[in-house]
């Protein structure tokens, strides 16, 4: 049977249909697949930063330069170097670097990725942020030869803004983290000032305005002598608990800075004359330690010094409120009214350093 005029229309324009539809899908398919290579190659062509693991293992210098913010702070720089295996600070001042905040640094360095060129032009380095003289400046060398020099930005959902060290223009770069890299000075330091282990502890001497603390350890367990400021002899007190000599030590045996005191003088702080002295005595000749405690330094942090240093530290109130402690402080509970325990057996003039006095 024929086909009448208005059927073959009907399937020359289906034909058409389903020839166009297969060239529409040819076509589409062949641009993803251009627009992927292109992806590709440009990926390709962006600069590398990240880092080797061999790359990190000959890294020798970092230096860290933030630039003043719009909120008052102002500008800073840090030099770290490596000195055998260890990582010391060498601006702006000499200390021991904080070993496992740089190693994060550079483990973090494995991670970028640059992901996108934003600009190829000059003219936009003010508007995101990597202007010189603007943003945190990353420089890591190894041997004298620059690995890497980076110049952190604005942040954003693209990324890290950043300059790149011989290319021009502002690129984005993934995994920053600014807690990483952008610490405040105290963040590369070590931060440790004590460190000794209770057992190996065998007494404790404490003198503050409330008078001589001496704990001594019989049989496993911690003994005291105390005498009130201006008394003749040393006596005990009364309910006093062993254990709370145990929590003096926890505060101390692990001591880390909340800040530092550099530039102040220790009749400024009032360490001199402290306004606490701490004396830990460990046995089978293991150093002894001798803390001094001053004023109240920011917040409700303490000044403090430590003997064979002449590093000035804040400490926190918590740890420093053991040195300034009251009798009472030592036992389960507060005395009667909230003063000061009894001494308890012994008369105030006794002699008892006729008897051995304080132990010392």
């Amino acid at each position: 049977m024929a086909m009448s005029t208005e059927t073959r229309l009907y399937v020359a324009v289906g034909v058409l249909a389903v020839l166009g539809g297969g060239l529409y899908l040819q076509m589409k398919g062949n641009k993803e697949e251009a627009a992927k290579y292109t992806q590709e190659g440009r990926a390709a062509e962006l600069p590398d930063v990240s880092f080797t693991e061999d790359t990190i293992g000959k890294v020798d210098k970092i230096v860290v330069k933030k630039a003043a913010d719009g909120d008052g702070g102002a500008a800073t720089e840090v030099e770290l170097t490596k000195e055998g295996e260890n990582w010391k600070l060498t601006k702006p001042v000499s200390y021991a670097a904080n070993q496992a905040n740089v190693k994060s640094l550079l483990d973090a360095m494995k991670r970028l990725k640059t992901s996108e060129l934003i600009s190829k032009s000059t003219d936009q380095y003010e508007r995101f942020g990597v202007a010189d003289g603007k943003g945190l400046h990353v420089v890591i060398s190894a041997g004298g030869e620059t690995k890497a020099d980076l110049r952190f930005g604005e942040g954003g959902s693209r990324g890290q803004m950043a300059r790149i060290g011989g290319q021009e223009g502002v690129f984005t770069i993934k995994n920053y983290s600014s807690f990483t890299f952008d610490r405040d000075m105290k963040g590369w330091r070590d931060l440790a000032i004590l460190k000794f282990e209770d057992a190996d502890v065998e007494a404790v001497e404490l003198t503050n305005e409330h008078g001589e603390y001496s704990f001594a350890k019989a049989s496993g367990a911690w003994t005291v002598k105390y005498k009130k400021p201006k008394a003749l002899a040393a006596g005990k007190i009364d309910g006093f608990e062993p254990s709370k000599v145990d929590e003096l030590l926890r505060a101390y045996k692990a001591l880390n800075a909340a800040d530092f005191g550099d530039g102040k003088q220790a009749s400024e702080v009032g360490l001199d004359p402290a306004r606490a002295t701490l004396t830990v005595k460990q046995k089978d000749g293991k150093p002894t330690h001798v803390i001094t405690v001053g004023d109240k330094a920011d917040g409700s942090n303490v000044w403090l010094k430590v003997s064979g240093s002449d590093q000035i530290f804040q400490i926190s109130s918590w740890a420093a409120e053991w040195a300034t402690a009251e009798p009472t402080k030592f036992t389960g509970a507060k005395a009667e009214g909230g003063g000061e325990p009894a001494m308890g057996g012994l008369p105030e003039g006794f002699d008892l350093e006729a008897l051995g006095g304080m132990g010392h």
